[in-house]
């Protein structure tokens, strides 16, 4: 069953504890638009501690993952209107801004995101694909930190996360050059985890696989990940050795090694005959 958000701009479709949340304004290559931030961190509220998910995928319909900011917003601010990306509310995590909003939501969810990249992924769009924990861009996407090409700078979290991604030099050329990069270039910089012909398909695979393990395993394993470095390695080591105390002998933790088990079985008995 497909949920669409208020503004019908993204959509949500939950099938075997894998979401897919799609970004569905084809038309405009899935530009961004106020009503388009407030649909994506309406969708991804929707998902922060749904138990019946272990896993996201977040995608572009059509010919694109995401274009960036729509240009009839550009031309908005020339007449002195806000840019809907820095409008102000309510902290969500750590972010007031609508557009880092937009962003930092896949990060406060429980369980890992992945975003299938395709086609153009500039600007804000890029940074969307940032918030996830894993990205597989197709080869041929085109990607670029655009912003500087418009007098502004990165405010969708690029400032902040790219660093941690691609490393602090190699952030600050992307920038400052606002150059336009393509998909293989960002698998050879740690931009893109993986980089695949189908990038959309090879997501929803790798989604679905993950669906499949353990979600609480999976729920520790990005919390005790993304501690990493941002806590002293004492208190990351103890944390790991809680989640391991949680875990063991839970019944997921139970039902996993009994499937793992059957599986090694299997495969015995085949390589026997």
């Amino acid at each position: 069953m497909t949920e669409t958000a208020s503004h019908g701009t993204v959509t949500l479709t939950i099938d075997d504890r894998l979401a897919h949340v799609q970004l569905v304004r084809p038309e405009k290559l899935n530009s961004l638009t106020r009503e388009v931030f407030e649909d994506l961190v309406e969708i991804g509220q929707r998902l922060r501690g749904r138990t019946d998910v272990a896993c996201v995928v977040l995608t572009g319909e059509g010919r694109a993952f995401c274009a960036g900011l729509d240009l009839g917003e550009f031309g908005k601010m020339k007449t002195g209107e806000k840019n809907p990306a820095v409008s102000l509310t309510d902290r969500v995590g750590a972010a007031r801004a609508l557009g880092q909003q937009a962003v930092h939501i896949w990060s406060l969810l429980e369980v890992p995101v992945i975003a299938g990249v395709h086609g153009v992924a500039f600007g804000g769009g890029l940074q969307i694909a940032m918030g996830a924990d894993v990205r597989v861009v197709a080869p041929d996407t085109k990607m670029s930190m655009m912003e500087v090409n418009w007098g502004l700078v990165p405010d969708m979290t690029g400032t902040q996360v790219l660093p941690r991604l691609v490393g602090p030099s190699q952030a600050k050329l992307l920038t400052f050059t606002g150059e336009v990069f393509s998909g293989a270039r960002a698998g050879e910089i740690g931009l893109a985890d993986e980089v695949a012909d189908s990038a959309v398909e090879r997501a929803l695979e790798i989604g679905r696989d993950i669906a499949d393990k353990s979600r609480s395993a999976l729920v520790w394993a990005k919390k005790l990940i993304d501690m990493a470095g941002t806590v002293d390695l004492a208190e990351g080591l103890d944390a790991e050795q809680d989640a391991l105390a949680e875990l063991m002998g839970g019944p997921e933790q139970v039902a996993a090694v009994d499937r793992r088990m059957a599986q090694l079985a299997a495969r015995k008995k085949e390589s026997v005959s």
